[in-house]
């Protein structure tokens, strides 16, 4: 089935684009202009020659006081975002993914400065927004060798990454022979993937007008400016990127243009260059859901456009949208949410007015106006006002002071109200700006009154850090996530609390985990939470004496309240202060005989029983042995007498067969002889 053409596509974006919101410079621009210049406290155009002209910066004051608070509150601690796993299996997963995670955002990138652009961003003008996708970064480095031998050298030239620079080779006399050695430089290209995450202007971002969210918005886009050397380098084909046309119109947004006047008079209005590499065109970045292969079923794409939108450089199906984007007052069921700025600007021009006017009227009292009679005053004299300076007048009466009435008090007293009124729709108050001195007379000079207010005062700000924490931050987290479990094919070994570590994200891969940002520990009264941890530190201390060691307390729940303690106190981390007691290696088992009196007392009354009874052991042995030999002794001697006796008997009878013989031969012998 075919596609949609080109010409199809960029007609499609075009209607979208000019119908989005946004781009035709719109009530959006221009409340983010006039934001940005009562930020910088830039005069109304209704200011009068010859009466004050001073502008209160309250816009000013508000952002850059909270924002303070909304940084401590997720960067005091190590980590911004914590993952949480959903099964007891996925514990250890779950807890190297919070390490990896947090160590590209803040390591990888500048973490910090991300979120104080993007939350500025956000209390300044509405939306605040950043961009992250996965990058192959591609690394250069020139090496030399020497006396590399042929098989050296075709091993060097088989290796992808290497291009050869140089390469002399020479002829040298060896064992068997000649042979060629061969000095060459090479360069070598590494490429490592990375995860990119970078703040977007707000001015550069576009979309669908009947848009709620970032996820449900059927169109949204970002129009840069860029050198052509930067857009090939982004990967585009060189061949389109050079078809493009200049862009030569000059700042192509009044308010990028507002603020390139905040650091110089006159901003370029030319971008061409000589050089066209460095010449500067214009790209616009679509993701919409189209049905470009005309299946039936839209699908969500990619696709870049160039100059005035009139090339395509890429197209190409994507899974999710590279932005997040936060809003301290979001607007139910609109896309773009209202800024502190947008709550401060009518005040500041109310408090400007009132101070002016009070202010004139201060320099009409101080210098007044004067009524003479034409003629008879020197007008130069008159002008000329200085201590002890003359009047010439040709009589008295001649000058009468004209009366201007005070309205000192009516000012001082309006510009209170004003400021009563900021406080209210902020919740900043003076006091937590440390500008009232008095805040404890003016609360009825009780403790418990100054933390009322305080608390009071920072719920507004506790709101902010909880809406900024449950949409673009930890949008922006699992973004990250997302990103190394689909992109990074490989392990990476990292620097985690003083210990390398190997991460491989591709065994999270198949891993559904929670994110949960601990939004709070940066508000409120820093004394006071320190005191609260004080407390529970002495309790911690006193379970220890009573022998809660181990069943309510333990050294890691000590190690957790010393931690708090310091980062409450203002320090980054407890690391200088304690040791953590996960990362000490367990101590050898106890010797039971020093540990336990008690089992001391008891082995040594073995022991001596022991020595007991071997001592009878042997003594009984002996005296078996002494009875055995008494009694083989005796054996002996009674064998010996039975042989004894046994020999006699047998002699006797002996003698008596012999004797018996001898008397039997004898009558035979006398029988023959009487025969």
């Amino acid at each position: 089935m075919a596609k949609m053409k080109d010409a199809e596509v960029l007609a499609l974006l075009g209607q979208l684009l000019e119908n989005s919101i946004g781009f035709l410079e719109g009530t959006i621009g221009s409340e983010r202009r006039t934001a940005f210049k009562y930020y910088l406290g830039k005069p109304y155009g209704n200011e009068i020659e010859g009466r004050s002209q001073v502008v209160t910066q309250d816009v000013l004051e508000v952002v850059e006081n909270i924002l303070p608070s909304l940084l401590r509150i997720f960067t005091a601690g190590e980590q911004i975002v914590k993952f949480d796993p959903q099964g007891p299996e996925d514990q250890e997963i779950a807890e190297q993914c919070t390490d990896y995670v947090n160590y590209i955002f803040m390591k990888d990138n500048p973490g910090f400065m991300i979120l104080y652009t993007m939350f500025k961003d956000a209390l300044l003008q509405k939306n605040g927004f950043v961009k992250h996708y996965y990058k192959e970064i591609e690394k250069e480095t020139k090496e030399e060798y020497v006396n590399l031998t042929d098989t050296e050298y075709t091993s060097l030239l088989m290796a992808d990454d290497v291009e050869i620079l140089e390469d002399f080779e020479r002829e040298v006399e060896a064992e068997r022979g000649t042979e060629i050695l061969h000095d060459v430089k090479i360069l070598r290209r590494k490429k490592e993937g990375r995860v990119v995450v970078e703040n977007v202007a707000p001015e550069e971002m576009f979309c669908s007008k009947n848009a709620k969210s970032l996820s449900d918005a059927q169109f949204l886009a970002q129009r840069v400016i860029k050198t052509r050397a930067e857009v090939i380098a982004m990967g585009f084909d060189k061949k389109l990127v050079e078809k493009l046309p200049s862009y030569t119109d000059g700042f192509y947004n009044q308010e990028h243009t507002e603020r390139e006047l905040y650091q110089t008079e006159s901003p370029d209005t030319e971008y061409q260059s000589i050089d066209k590499s460095t010449d500067y065109v214009r790209l616009v970045e679509c993701y919409t859901y189209i049905d470009y292969e005309k299946k039936g079923k839209p699908t969500l794409r990619k696709i870049t456009m160039g100059g005035n939108e009139s090339i395509i450089l890429d197209n190409e199906e994507i899974d999710y949208i590279p932005f997040s984007m936060v809003t301290p007052i979001p607007m139910p069921h609109l896309f773009f949410g209202m800024s502190v700025a947008d709550l401060v600007m009518d005040l500041q021009l109310m408090k400007s007015t009132v101070l002016r006017q009070t202010m004139d009227n201060m320099y009409l009292q101080n210098n007044a106006r004067h009524l003479v009679i034409d003629g008879q005053v020197q007008l130069d004299d008159l002008i000329t006002s200085r201590p002890g300076g003359i009047v010439r007048t040709k009589g008295p009466g001649a000058v009468t002071p004209l009366a201007t009435p005070s309205f000192l008090n009516e000012g001082l007293a309006m510009l209170e109200k004003i400021d009563q009124l900021k406080e209210a729709r902020t919740g900043i108050s003076r006091s937590q700006m440390g500008a009232d001195p008095n805040t404890i007379q003016k609360s009825h000079t009780t403790a418990t009154s100054v933390n009322a207010l305080v608390n009071a005062a920072t719920q507004r700000i506790e709101l902010i850090a909880r809406i900024f924490a449950e949409t673009g931050v930890k949008d922006l987290f699992k973004c990250i996530m997302q990103l190394v479990t689909k992109y990074q094919d490989k392990s990476r070994i990292i620097r985690l609390r003083n210990n390398f570590v190997e991460m491989n994200p591709t065994d999270w891969a198949d891993k559904e985990m929670d994110v949960s940002i601990q939004v709070g520990l940066g508000t409120g009264n820093t004394d006071q939470r320190v005191n609260l941890l004080s407390q529970i530190l002495n309790i911690q201390q006193m379970l220890v004496k009573e022998g809660g060691y181990g069943r309510l307390v333990d050294e890691n729940k000590i190690y957790n309240t010393l931690e708090k303690l310091v980062v409450n106190a203002g320090f980054k981390s407890a690391e200088p202060f304690f040791v953590d007691p996960a990362t000490v290696p367990p101590p050898p088992p106890p010797d039971p005989m020093k540990e336990n009196p008690l089992l001391m007392a008891a082995m040594a009354e073995i022991e001596a029983g022991k020595e007991k009874a071997v001592a009878e052991l042997q003594q009984k042995r002996e005296e078996m042995v002494y009875d055995m030999q008494k009694k083989i002794l005796e054996l002996e001697t009674k064998l010996k007498i039975e042989a004894e006796k046994n020999d006699s008997a047998e002699l006797r009878k002996a003698a008596d067969l012999e004797n018996t013989a001898m008397q039997n031969m004898n009558r035979r012998q006398n029988i023959n002889g009487a025969e």
